[in-house]
């Protein structure tokens, strides 16, 4: 259904993607990827090698082009035209058939501009996914789901692993990744799952079109 499309990642904060569609990604690895992060919440000094755990998770991950932003996390919701600019220019060069992004339903204010601003830019030409959050998608209701082998959960895991700076934060724990996956997989009887909203369909994915 979704082989042989470039995809192209969108995240507020680094550890987003990952966080939330980690196992999709890694399960998918015949795609075009292409990733972005808009905030790298340098302001907090312990975030200091945050870019660089990025690209180390992406790389374990499989995607090598990554784009990275600096906008400041504080008043990222400001910023709505600078992001939807870039997106835009994104659109023209990396051309994708399927955006992931944080929803618009999410309870953090950084991950719904990022989402609204993702479905402007390509409410006429791609496939939108809204991709679940531990912390802050309280208001989720997931119309997709993509089954998770041991490995791509592995793969996922392994990927978040690469963020030693946030092993302090309480909802950054393995345990807590794997049962919402095993959450989620209950819910297709199966082991491991990752939901999403779609948000946003073109007939690419029809059978009519296969």
């Amino acid at each position: 259904m979704f082989k042989n499309k470039r995809i192209l990642l969108v995240a507020a904060h680094p550890d987003d993607v990952e966080s939330g569609c980690g196992g999709t990604v890694a399960k998918w690895k015949c795609n075009t990827f292409s990733a972005v992060v808009f905030a790298p919440c340098l302001e907090d000094p312990l975030n200091a090698g945050i870019i660089q755990e990025y690209e180390n998770a992406m790389s374990v991950l499989g995607v090598r082009m990554t784009i990275k932003h600096s906008l400041p996390r504080d008043i990222l919701e400001q910023k709505n035209q600078e992001i939807r600019d870039i997106l835009y220019d994104l659109k023209k060069q990396f051309d994708p058939d399927l955006v992931f992004c944080p929803s618009v339903n999410d309870l953090h204010q950084d991950h719904r501009a990022v989402a609204s601003c993702c479905l402007t830019i390509f409410r006429d030409s791609a496939t939108v996914l809204a991709y679940e959050l531990v912390r802050s998608t309280v208001n989720f209701n997931p119309t997709l789901f993509v089954r998770l082998s041991d490995e791509h959960m592995r793969k996922k895991l392994a990927a978040l692993r690469c963020y030693k700076t946030q092993y302090r934060r309480t909802y950054f724990k393995p345990e807590i990744f794997k049962g919402l996956a095993r959450f989620r997989g209950s819910q297709l009887n199966v082991r491991f799952a990752e939901a999403f909203e779609i948000m946003r369909m073109t007939d690419d994915y029809t059978e009519e079109s296969q």
